[in-house]
């Protein structure tokens, strides 16, 4: 279904009336709907829809004003989901995976590698090879040797370290 057809059929839902005051508003599912439709509009090669563009400009002249604007605010994550930045920044340890792989880089454990890099369990490196099974290996220019693979993983790895959270774990046991 097209983004503007989804973005249609998520704002003409019925609404909810805030239970504080009353205001009628769209449902937090119709608001993340139309947020996911205006994501992929943007990324088509399509224009923006007049009506989408429109809803857009608002919620920004909200924003401009220091008002919280529905379409731009968070809708709830899911437990233990990740940000979309920290799959593009798994990228580069899928990559540096790969060319160890075809042996285009040396390494007898790129996993504990990766896994230090990124501040992260050697499982969690092996579920996101999994994920990626199948899956082209992400791109790179061509002109790049396996010194620069490596250092990128290493450089995009001390960035996962310090701007993904981490998920929170029990109390600690002394």
């Amino acid at each position: 279904m097209k983004p503007l057809t989804r973005y249609l059929d998520a704002k003409l839902l019925p609404t909810q009336a805030d239970e504080i005051t009353g205001e009628h508003g769209h449902t937090a599912e119709a608001l993340a709907e139309m947020q996911r439709a205006i994501l992929d509009a943007l990324r088509s090669t399509e224009p923006l829809d007049g009506e989408m563009r429109r809803d857009l400009a608002f919620a920004f002249e909200y924003l401009c004003a220091g008002i919280a604007a529905d379409l731009l605010t968070p809708t709830k994550r899911p437990g233990g989901r990740e940000p979309p930045i920290a799959k593009k920044m798994q990228e580069a340890a899928i990559r540096y995976l790969r060319w160890v792989e075809d042996g285009r880089i040396a390494d007898a454990n790129p996993v504990a590698t990766v896994a230090r890099s990124y501040k992260v369990e050697a499982r969690t490196v092996r579920n996101w090879r999994a994920q990626w099974q199948g899956k082209p290996a992400p791109s790179l220019y061509d002109d790049y040797g396996p010194d620069q693979v490596a250092s990128f993983m290493q450089a995009v790895g001390g960035q996962y370290r310090r701007f993904i959270p981490k998920p929170a774990r029990g109390p600690k046991r002394w």
